[in-house]
């Protein structure tokens, strides 16, 4: 039987929170004990973090934010499976990036590398710290790119952040942007003070902690396009598999939509806020009367308009009422995963519409 029953950490909530015990949730990962056996799938984590953004910098068609907050766990994922990245002594604070397109806001499926540097007077600066980011998936500020960093203690310090090229077949719409890596450089000032003073709160029980559900998303978040709600495209249908949502759409090509050839454009979501879910294999199956028609693999793919999706070439008279279109997770997101998302999007599965 399931027990979603909230413990104290360390005896912390048993009684009153004394100011000892709470000290100790705010330094460590004990908030992690107040949901006991989490379901498989999305839920409500025990507590929300507040973040700072550091700033944001516009260049070569990319807007790239970099804001932070406190460190914290978080669950890698290699094909199927999960592992648990835990917060260190060393680690000062979470990083996050965000990277988008500059004019339309898509978000843009890359590689992020940073390299953090303490600025000390010289033209360089002293590198404490540098790594490739991880693609994340957090319930407040969705789809992003982070880790947790070390820095050398309170100062000023200057980010670089190296963006890839699109990892993403890109429409005509994007056709003259997001294909070259670039590099911006933003300085912020780390206090630690100011990290530990960040609020986090206690979901209570009757706010739902634990149970099958999400947290709002922030209320600055990106907003993020689906083709289904987009004029230029016919809706094929929505599928769900476990707490992934799948509307579809077809694409036509004319000048309206601005494609030059026909799309099937599917766009998978997180159930409960939207969420784009990047880096997936996945392939659509046509069914006619029991028969298969055709199977194609669908490429990740972004378009200003149309927002992220997963897309392959389809002439509108390939699909028939009546027909079938399955379309099956090959691989899940190849996302690390915020609490509340470690135990959701991770099986290989597939839905199936019906055309009508």
């Amino acid at each position: 039987m399931r027990r979603r029953t909230a413990l104290a950490a360390g005896g912390c909530l048993l009684t009153a929170f004394s100011a000892g015990c709470l000290e100790t949730l705010r330094r460590d990962d004990a908030w992690r004990e107040l949901v006991v056996d989490p379901p498989d799938g999305v839920y409500v984590p025990p507590h929300v973090d507040e973040t700072m953004t550091y700033g944001t910098a516009t260049t070569n068609g990319w807007s790239i934010s970099l804001a932070a907050t406190r460190p914290h766990s978080f669950w890698p994922v290699a094909g199927t499976e999960r592992s648990r990245a835990d917060v260190r002594s060393r680690h000062a604070l979470h990083l996050m990036v965000g990277v988008h397109d500059a004019d339309s806001g898509v978000i843009v499926p890359t590689s992020v590398t940073t390299t953090i540097r303490r600025q000390n007077g010289t033209d360089d600066g002293e590198r404490v710290d540098e790594r490739s980011l991880w693609p994340m998936l957090s319930q407040r500020m969705g789809p992003h790119y982070g880790d947790n960093v070390v820095l050398d203690g309170d100062g000023t310090y200057a980010a670089t952040v190296h963006v890839g090229p699109a990892n993403a077949v890109r429409t005509e719409s994007l056709a003259d942007r997001l294909d070259e890596p670039t590099t911006i450089d933003l300085e912020f000032t780390y206090n630690t003070a100011e990290i530990e003073g960040l609020e986090r709160r206690l979901i209570d029980a009757d706010e739902g902690r634990g149970e099958s559900s999400a947290l709002e998303p922030m209320a600055d978040h990106p907003v993020h396009r689906s083709a289904v709600a987009s004029g230029g495209a016919t809706r094929v249908g929505v599928g769900q598999s476990g707490d992934v949502v799948v509307p579809t759409a077809h694409i036509k090509r004319d000048a309206r939509s601005g494609f030059e050839t026909p799309l099937l454009a599917v766009t998978p979501q997180t159930r409960h806020n939207r969420y784009p879910l990047l880096f997936m294999s996945l392939s659509a199956t046509v069914s006619r009367g029991g028969d298969r028609i055709a199977t194609e693999a669908l490429a990740e793919t972004i378009d200003a308009q149309y927002g992220h999706c997963y897309s392959t070439t389809l002439e509108p008279d390939v699909l028939e009422r009546g027909d079938e279109l399955t379309l099956t997770v090959e691989t899940p997101p190849q996302m690390a995963r915020h609490e509340g998302y470690e135990t959701a999007f991770l099986e290989r599965g597939s839905t199936t519409i019906g055309l009508e």
